[in-house]
């Protein structure tokens, strides 16, 4: 009888320890969730400041990163805006992301995200390809 509480006890005292560690990282999860999400915000406003009227004018590149590996995504975007500053952006989201994903051992469904072919504009939108 003694052993089963002792046991009992134990797996009380793991448990406890393992929700103290992730209740204390939340607070700090969703800061970090919150920059990604700003960031991400912020290249989307960069990519779509300009309709898109002629579909040569546009070019699309990856974006993000899955926690298996690969990009979460793609992205349109204007020639006109600075693509330098843009692409640098974009590097830095997908490098954040990948950090995100490994401090917090998130999981994603492994898909693989097909790559587009080319940007079309309907509606004044870009529009992928495939």
């Amino acid at each position: 009888m003694k052993r089963i509480l002792f046991i009992l006890s134990s797996i009380v005292l793991v448990m406890s320890l393992i929700w103290a560690c992730t209740d204390r990282d939340e607070p700090m999860r969703n800061v970090d969730q919150s920059e990604l999400e700003k960031l991400y915000k912020d290249i989307e406003k960069s990519a779509q400041q300009f309709t898109c009227e002629n579909a040569g004018e546009w070019k699309f590149t990856a974006i993000g990163s899955k926690a298996c590996g690969g990009a979460s995504g793609y992205i349109a975007y204007s020639v006109k805006i600075d693509e330098s500053t843009f692409l640098k952006k974009v590097e830095q989201f997908t490098k954040l992301q990948a950090d995100y994903n490994q401090k917090y051992g998130v999981y994603s469904d492994c898909a693989l995200v097909i790559q587009p072919k080319g940007v079309t504009c309907d509606n004044g939108k870009p529009k992928f390809t495939y």
